[in-house]
């Protein structure tokens, strides 16, 4: 603590900009993993506050996945003897249409048999309902929280239009809870209704979401439960309400798995900024340790001086890093609440941030940890100079031969073993193990492949300055290490954005393909605005009744819902497989196209996603047992297509199983085709006359459709954008910290070159030629290292995150636009450093060391 008050500190103020920039690498690093944890873990407790809050005193709750509960049902379960009390439950999003609101999450339910599991606190006088009675008499009858009411200017008898299934309607509030408890869900923006009006604005036909329930005092919840699973069948869940947490938590497992992916390499890249920061300040004060070591200071001493520079560094950039790691969270977390929403069409509306202190302390451990690791090495290195050569000047940063054959033999055992793990891609963690040893033999060999890439840019920076590209060159040569860490952080940087950019042009090219072929109805005719949301559903009438429409051709009736399937949620498509076949035929991945599709249309097969197969391990003719209200529905796999309708993927079975089984003849999308030569315009301007005042219907053509999914996709790989941010700022750390250690390394070198007749311009013009030099090597590493990236990126996304078969496709647009990027970057770096080159005394640069 004494070498560190008398030594460290003084050092540190002397070049506090600089220190700066060693912590600023690691709040970074820590920001980023704070950030995405925080959102994530505040969009998970948002959800299972909604949920708790809207549960009440529920004990249990009995659903069919999104299939929905027929009404008797609920009579069966309250019949039963250990049941206290059981209540129908639809529960909904819905768009109000007021700005700047969102959705408003709907709860239909019986406020007669209600109010034992939920409680209505309606505060004052004026906001309650007199009876319940004459709330579910009239069922235009709305409950609304404070907040919203407050937000919207709304009292009791105010008036709220809604778009139903049977068109707009005006509905009534008829009472406004005050805060807290259930008036709390959803961040206040929920509406109750009777659940019987519910059924009809839903269109649920006599469908409920769900049955919640209490049992009897001196019953065990789970002997119910288990009474209940027995009584109802395997078509049918009785679980917990905190069973719906869970189930979130696994639909956002391929979010957070990347998200763990980019903050892991965030920290990575922030350890290689304070490693180069450390090793450049051994390298600087070597005189300083030098004398400190023939004063008596030992070995240890001068490593552990290191080490707690490293560690208060740490400490102090986790500090700053978790307080801008909360502040990112707070924009994330409302990204993924939509982005969720969209891809998967789950109600949730993360309006906190959830700040997790075991998290917390978590992500601050990590970055001293972190710190002191980056710090090892080059306090070793300290430890051991040698205080004779110690002021020998230019000697401390070669890289010996002996070092350097040693770091290209581990290197290539690294990538020998990288090989050999290829060869069993099929088991994923072989798979990261092979990802982690291909990263290893990159830093491994940055030095050297530094090293080899300055001196092939010698002679090219020679014939575009001969004197300023000379020097240039001949800096980056005969100090390997001080550049090794900057490139190596640019590098891992760049090869992330190289990968999450190839991932997405992959994506785009496989989604394009299936939408050409899957999508290619003329029009789409849906209840609701997302084509993910499942909320509302047609009657199948409306289908008949288009079919009548001039210049309509075909009809297709799909219906889809997500059901549990090995207890995994996964989407259920229902359709008429026979008519599919003449518009649609998706070319199979196995199995014969023929066949496939005539044994679906008999209803004696399904056909599943490609995704689907890969993620849960099935084959064709593999059995699949679908639970379903009337037991389980046990159907071979007659073939395996390309399909992107979900992430943990689909299955296809024809629509007259579903409406046998499910007894549900409800219709989720109407896909259109129109007779040859006929206007989309005018046929959707006909489907509004006819149907846009008597029901919920929006009509969307084939390219409103292609445009939202690659807007989904866009949203989807948003990532890519932010990483190219985090390699932008990687840049500007990396050679703004080597260039100011690259000065004062060589203040003698541009005192002569001054004091011999060079201008200024000439020094600046040094100085801004190595920062470009740098900068390029980092981009060559860079873009080669995510090309490796790449291929690995996409064998853990088919094996572990989307089980989608991506084909390899390099980003070439990415590439050349980080070329600008990163060397207009390293230039705008290098104009603080020049001035300082350049501004310098010149009898202290000639008598420096």
């Amino acid at each position: 603590m004494t070498l560190l008050r008398l030594i460290s500190w003084p050092y540190i103020r002397k070049h506090i900009g600089r220190w700066l920039l060693t912590v600023a690498g690691i709040v970074i690093g820590v920001a980023v993993f704070a950030g995405m944890h925080t959102a994530n873990e505040s969009v998970l407790y948002a959800f299972r506050q909604t949920i708790n809050r809207v549960a009440g005193a529920t004990q249990l709750q009995i659903t069919a996945g999104e299939t929905g509960v027929a009404e008797g049902v609920l009579e069966r379960v309250q019949a039963d003897p250990d049941v206290r009390v059981a209540v129908p439950v639809i529960e909904a999003p819905v768009n109000t249409g007021i700005r700047g609101e969102g959705n408003l999450l709907i709860l239909g339910v019986d406020m007669l048999g209600d109010r034992s599991l939920r409680e209505y606190d309606f505060g004052d006088a004026e906001d309650a309902i007199d009876d319940p009675l004459v709330f579910l008499a009239q069922p235009d009858s709305l409950l609304v929280t404070k907040t919203f009411a407050d937000e919207n200017g709304l009292h009791v008898g105010s008036k709220l239009a809604l778009r139903t299934m049977e068109g707009e309607k005006q509905f009534t509030v008829r009472g406004i809870m005050r805060p807290g408890g259930l008036a709390s869900a959803f961040g206040g923006n929920l509406a109750v209704m009777d659940v019987y009006a519910a059924e009809k604005v839903f269109g649920r036909g006599r469908r409920f979401d769900r049955i919640d329930l209490a049992v009897k005092d001196g019953v065990r919840v789970e002997d119910c439960q288990t009474r209940l699973e027995k009584m109802l069948g395997p078509g049918f869940q009785v679980e917990a309400p905190s069973a719906r947490g869970a189930e979130f938590e696994s639909t956002m497992r391929t979010y957070s798995l990347l998200s763990d992916l980019t903050s892991v390499f965030a920290l990575f890249i922030g350890m290689f900024i304070i490693y180069n920061t450390f090793a450049i300040a051994v390298t600087e004060r070597r005189a300083e340790i030098g004398i400190l070591r023939a004063l008596g200071a030992t070995r240890r001493q001068i490593q552990m001086l290191f080490l707690t520079e490293g560690a208060v560094s740490g400490l102090v950039g986790s500090a700053a890093g978790v307080v801008f790691g909360i502040l990112l969270a707070r924009a994330i977390a409302g990204y993924i609440s939509g982005l969720l929403g969209e891809v998967y069409g789950v109600p949730q509306r993360a309006g906190e941030i959830s700040a997790d202190p075991v998290l917390l302390s978590a992500a601050l451990g990590i970055g001293v940890v972190t710190s002191v690791i980056a710090a090892f090495a080059p306090a070793r290195s300290a430890a051991h100079v040698d205080p004779v050569k110690a002021l020998q000047k230019g000697k401390y940063q070669v890289l010996s031969e002996g070092e350097n054959r040693t770091r290209r033999v581990a290197a290539f055992v690294a990538i020998a073993l990288s090989l050999a793990c290829l060869a069993f891609s099929r088991y994923p963690p072989v798979v990261y193990a092979g990802f982690v040893l291909m990263l290893l033999a990159a830093l491994l060999l940055t030095p050297a492949l530094s090293l080899w890439i300055s001196r092939g840019l010698r002679p090219v920076l020679k014939i575009l300055l001969p004197v300023e590209g000379t020097l240039a060159a001949d800096s980056l040569l005969q100090a390997p290490r001080r550049t090794s860490g900057a490139v190596a952080a640019l590098m891992l940087s760049l090869a992330l954005v190289v990968a999450l950019g190839g991932m997405a042009r992959a994506s785009y090219r496989s989604i394009t393909r299936w939408m050409e072929v899957a999508l290619n109805p003329d029009l789409f005719v849906t209840p609701s605005e997302s084509l993910t949301s499942r909320s509302f559903r047609f009657p199948a009438s409306i289908g008949e009744g288009l079919r009548q429409i001039e210049g309509i051709q075909d009809v297709q009736f799909v219906r889809d819902a997500r059901v549990p399937i090995r207890g995994t949620p996964i989407l259920l498509i229902a359709t008429d497989i026979s008519d599919l076949r003449k518009h649609t035929r998706l070319p199979p991945v196995a199995g014969d196209a023929n066949s496939m599709y005539r044994l679906a249309a008999e209803g004696k097969a399904v056909v599943v996603s490609d995704n689907f197969a890969l993620l849960h391990g099935y084959r064709p003719r593999d059995v699949l047992d679908i639970p379903t209200p009337k037991g389980i529905l046990r159907l071979p796999i007659a073939g395996i297509v390309t399909d992107y309708s979900d992430q943990q993927g689909s299955v296809l079975l024809d629509r007259k199983l579903f409406i046998q089984y499910w007894n549900d003849t409800s219709v989720n999308v109407f896909r259109v085709y129109l007779k040859p030569g006929v206007s989309d315009a005018e046929v959707k301007r006909r489907i509004l006359e006819k149907y846009g005042n008597r029901a919920r219907l929006f009509v969307l053509t084939n390219k409103d459709v292609r445009r939202y999914i690659l807007r989904l996709t866009d949203q989807w790989f948003g990532l890519t954008y932010v990483q190219i941010a985090v390699a932008v700022l990687v840049a500007v750390l990396g050679i703004v910290n080597t260039l100011t250690v690259s000065i004062a390394d060589r203040r003698r070198e541009l005192g002569i070159l001054r004091a011999v007749g060079g201008f200024r311009q000439q020094v600046r013009r040094t100085i801004w030629m190595e920062a470009l030099a740098v900068g390029l090597v980092g981009l060559v590493l860079g873009l080669a290292l995510g090309a490796i990236q790449l291929h690995y990126s996409l064998l853990i996304s088919e094996r572990e995150i989307s089980g989608v078969r991506l084909q390899y496709a390099y980003p070439v647009q990415i590439a050349f636009l980080l070329f600008p990027v990163i060397l207009g970057t390293a230039f705008l770096a290098a104009l603080g450093p020049a001035e300082v080159a350049v501004r310098g005394s010149l009898v202290e640069a000639l008598e420096y060391e």
